[in-house]
């Protein structure tokens, strides 16, 4: 019996810096990867909240019984909200059930800022122009993105 219980030491010292060596390996080849899609999914949050924004805009511009109209106004979106006050942009959210509290820029590789500007037009459409900036340098990849010129959130 107590051959047995001599034998029952666990794992050496060795075998756990091995596993620990290859849990660590696999880190180093996943992260990147993770960090990828994570990045991607902010990017397509941004675009998807671009996109309601534009539809609840739009659906209420073509309401007949709104009682706001609108002007050219340019909406921004950065990581800590929504700036660009105009009424009938605030009726139009409020009307889609959409807070304007939790509309957000959540990128951080592409773009960390984008906005929106309305372009009313004498028929009743909104004329889009889309912008964003990374570090406070303009540049195309939002509105490439909007415009399907671009693959959602690469």
């Amino acid at each position: 019996m107590k051959k047995e219980n001599m034998n029952n030491k666990g794992f050496s010292l060795v075998e756990l810096i091995i596993v620990i060596a290859i849990m660590a390996i696999l880190i180093v080849v996943l992260a990147p990867q993770y960090l990828k899609y994570v990045e991607k999914s902010r990017n397509s949050t941004d675009l998807q909240s671009a996109t309601e924004f534009k539809n609840a805009m739009e659906i209420y511009a073509a309401d007949p019984e709104a009682t706001e109209t609108f002007s050219n106004v340019t909406i921004t979106f950065t990581s800590t909200g929504v700036t660009g006050n105009d009424t009938a942009v605030d009726a139009a959210l409020a009307n889609a059930g959409l807070a304007k509290e939790k509309l957000k820029c959540v990128s951080k590789q592409k773009w960390d800022e984008f906005s929106l500007e309305m372009q009313p037009q004498t028929d009743g459409s909104i004329k889009w122009v889309h912008a964003s900036k990374l570090n406070n340098t303009a540049n195309d990849e939002f509105k490439e993105a909007m415009e399907g010129k671009g693959s959602s959130g690469t």
